[in-house]
């Protein structure tokens, strides 16, 4: 394989992996774009549902309609979270809703450990496996899968915030809360939506990244999400194109990092990243400065 294959395998294995990372991203900057509100339950809503698909899987329930369960699941845990953790500390100190997400991350973990314990697991979808060549380089079927699956994602996600009246009313609440309700604008449903569509998209990444890896494990959705908040940094946290594209650099980054140094430094290289663009761009690569008027 000559230096310029190499590399190029690498961009398409980084990429595999960032689209991963992209799409959990969406759903945790979405939530923080609203309410300006870390989201820590976010990973471990991600591998919860994981798990919920893997169980439905292996008790015979077909592909078609297991995934979609479980998604469905990760809607319902985001409205639960929103409810339990975030709604009753809304006007609190910052702190507050931090350190219950966290307690409410801490309880989901535990149950998933009581339910599944922590084996390590194979992910019981398998894409055919086949490898077709592009610019001299091997691409496999499942990364072409994960990849077009990801964009349709963001896709539709940005199509939905964009273009419909719900999405319109999601941009109100974001730019100024207290106006969106003076003009009827229901606040409590549509940040109980944005947490659903957040917890929804959490599995959505969870599922691509055990059919990506074959693998689904307790602590899947902590590593997870630490890369999605660096991803929806490097984007612009609140920009659903940014998160996406933030995502992608990231992996393309590890995968460079892995490839041409060490593997070991693969989780290095990704607070690094994250220092850098707090340092040289704080408002991400597609966010605006955040103008406080006094």
């Amino acid at each position: 394989m000559t230096p310029v294959d190499y590399l190029l395998a690498q961009i398409v294995n980084g990429l595999s992996a960032g689209c991963i990372y992209a799409v959990a991203a969406i759903g945790y900057s979405m939530v923080f774009g609203v309410l300006q509100m870390h989201n820590f339950a976010h990973g471990d809503t991600l591998m919860f549902g994981t798990f919920v698909a893997l169980s439905l899987m292996l008790a015979g329930v077909p592909v078609v309609l297991a995934l979609p369960l479980a998604i469905f699941l990760g809607a319902a845990i985001g409205y639960a979270v929103e409810r339990i953790a975030f709604r009753p500390t809304r006007g609190a100190h910052r702190m507050v809703p931090t350190v219950s997400a966290i307690g409410v991350a801490l309880i989901i973990r535990n149950a998933a450990q009581s339910l599944w314990g922590t084996t390590t697991q194979a992910f019981p979808i398998a894409i055919p496996a086949s490898t077709f060549k592009l610019f001299g380089i091997g691409i496999s079927t499942t990364q072409v899968a994960v990849f077009v699956t990801a964009c349709v994602l963001m896709m539709a996600t940005q199509f939905f915030v964009n273009r419909t009246l719900i999405g319109k009313a999601m941009r109100a609440v974001q730019q100024d809360a207290d106006a969106a309700g003076y003009m009827g604008i229901p606040v409590n449903r549509v940040v109980s939506l944005v947490y659903m569509i957040g917890g929804a998209l959490g599995v959505a990444a969870g599922i691509l990244f055990s059919i990506n890896y074959n693998t689904v494990f307790l602590m899947m959705g902590f590593s997870v999400m630490i890369k999605a908040f660096v991803s929806a940094v490097i984007g612009g946290i609140g920009n659903i194109r940014g998160a996406f594209i933030g995502g992608l650099l990231l992996g393309v980054i590890e995968a460079l990092t892995a490839g041409y140094l060490s593997s070991g430094y693969r989780d290095a290289i990704t607070f690094v990243v994250l220092i850098l663009v707090l340092l040289v761009r704080p408002q991400g690569l597609l966010g605006r400065p955040m103008v406080v008027k006094v």
